[in-house]
């Protein structure tokens, strides 16, 4: 089964609107990585990126580059060039696994792990845990809907005001 991102996501999540003077490059690039992380639950390296996108290696990691400091459109891995976040994705094994029936992908936090399923329009569970107490706080989504919750009464609790999460995104 092939997964992809749907249509109304690319053009109006990815799209001019949502990060004004972004250059053509970045985003064809950001978008390459997005549909990547929605097929396999993985990052792509930047040889594939370079390849789909048609450009070089250096122009690769200068777009990307571009994209973490100028539009936080995705993180890159500490000391390199590699994509480790693209939100909501996780490019690196989380506590927030999201398990379809043929991929699993990962969210960086609980809110992302949320998010995937109704970016991708996927059935999914979500089988995580509280942070704080260890408690399951399960989650199954069918048809964009949660229908299975084991925690009916949980709270979102964020650490970092959501205007300083690009302060420290790793941490975040």
């Amino acid at each position: 089964m092939t997964t992809t991102i749907p249509a109304k996501v690319s053009q109006n999540h990815l799209g001019r609107g949502y990060h004004g003077g972004m250059r053509d490059l970045d985003r064809t690039l950001r978008l390459i990585i997005y549909e990547h992380f929605g097929r396999t639950g993985s990052t792509p390296s930047l040889e594939t990126i370079a390849t789909r996108g048609q450009c070089s290696r250096p122009e690769v990691e200068t777009s990307l580059a571009r994209l973490e400091a100028e539009h936080h459109a995705l993180a890159l891995a500490p000391t390199t060039r590699n994509v480790w976040m693209a939100h909501p994705f996780s490019a690196v094994p989380s506590p927030f696994p999201v398990e379809t029936a043929s991929v699993t992908y990962w969210g960086n936090c609980a809110w992302d792990a949320v998010a995937i399923p109704s970016l991708l329009s996927l059935d999914a569970s979500v089988p995580a845990r509280c942070a704080e107490s260890g408690a399951e706080m399960n989650l199954a989504f069918r048809n964009g809907s949660i229908v299975d919750n084991t925690a009916p009464n949980g709270v979102v609790h964020f650490v970092v005001p959501p205007r300083r999460f690009w302060d420290n995104i790793g941490y975040t």
